[in-house]
């Protein structure tokens, strides 16, 4: 397809040749056609040039069949504003942050504001509803709190198979990484074969600006240091980081003992007493007024 020249002319001009730049996924044309700047809900800041070409061609990637359809197009002067529907698959290149392409497919409004002068875009300023949009990909729109030193925020994932084994170790891992969504995908990996093994209790993991921490409750030391040298994908993934993979700048592994296991405590729903004990390795007790409270995993 061929990207018309900008050249003097109406502001709607100008705004159509924008978009056909998308709709071609030219990121380099989008670049040059914009003087000034562009922004939206997904940037800190407006972007230009060279920054503003990887960013179309960055979305381009993840979805390779992205269009943008016209839906209205108002002008007022040299201000255009664009209601248009942005829709493709992403099948490309995994998202920002995630650890593969979703194969979801997106069909989402949006609107922009383009300012114009002498028949040349100036500035883009895009409107749309980032939790939509990662919906429609089946993926979670989660709002945390700004990190604000020395409290940090991040997410976390949980992996709860119902055991309520009393844990005879817990292994920690940390491991800091520029490629956080390659190593989600594999510790996704590790875990599913773990989960049919006898010495895994549970796992939690969280990921933090750039660091991932695990946490994974064995039935004793020894048990955990055999299932992980049988775990393929973890071995897989330890070669892989010793060779450079995922980005690892630092990282940190160790196996732990529970010093002390007190008492775990709950509701029960008989009677509404919500501070019942449960003894460590008791799978339930019986409350005064004869109700069952039921203890549940440690982690």
């Amino acid at each position: 397809m061929t990207i018309p020249d900008q050249r003097a002319g109406s502001a709607l001009d100008a705004a159509r040749a924008y978009f056909d730049a998308w709709n071609a996924h030219d990121g380099d044309t989008v670049a040059r056609l914009v003087t000034g700047t562009y922004v939206d809900p997904t940037l800190p800041t407006p972007i230009r040039g060279d920054d503003l070409a990887a960013n179309v061609d960055g979305l381009c990637a993840a979805f390779p069949d992205i269009r943008f359809v016209e839906e209205g197009v108002n002008v007022d002067g040299d201000t255009v504003v664009a209601r248009w529907r942005m829709q493709g698959t992403n099948n490309g290149a995994p998202l920002p942050g995630a650890p593969a392409p979703t194969n979801g497919t997106i069909d989402l409004a949006g609107i922009d504001v383009i300012t114009t002068r002498d028949g040349a875009v100036v500035d883009v300023v895009g409107y749309f509803d980032q939790k939509t949009f990662v919906e429609q990909l089946g993926l979670q729109a989660i709002v945390m709190p700004k990190d604000e030193w020395p409290v940090s925020f991040g997410i976390t994932t949980r992996v709860d198979l119902g055991n309520t084994s009393v844990p005879g170790a817990i292994s920690f891992t940390w491991i800091d990484t520029d490629e956080l969504g390659a190593l989600q995908a594999r510790t996704q990996d590790i875990v599913t074969a773990l989960a049919s093994d006898p010495a895994f209790i549970g796992f939690r993991s969280m990921s933090v600006g750039g660091r991932q921490v695990t946490f994974t409750m064995w039935t004793s030391p020894e048990a955990a240091e055999v299932a992980l040298a049988r775990n393929a994908p973890h071995n897989k993934a330890m070669s892989e980081l010793w060779e450079g993979g995922y980005g690892g700048t630092a990282g940190f592994t160790s196996i732990w003992q529970p010093f002390r296991l007190n008492n775990q405590f709950g509701t029960c729903a008989a009677c509404g007493n919500n501070y019942v004990r449960i003894p460590a390795g008791e799978p339930s007790v019986r409350c005064e007024c004869g109700g069952t409270v039921e203890a549940t995993s440690y982690l």
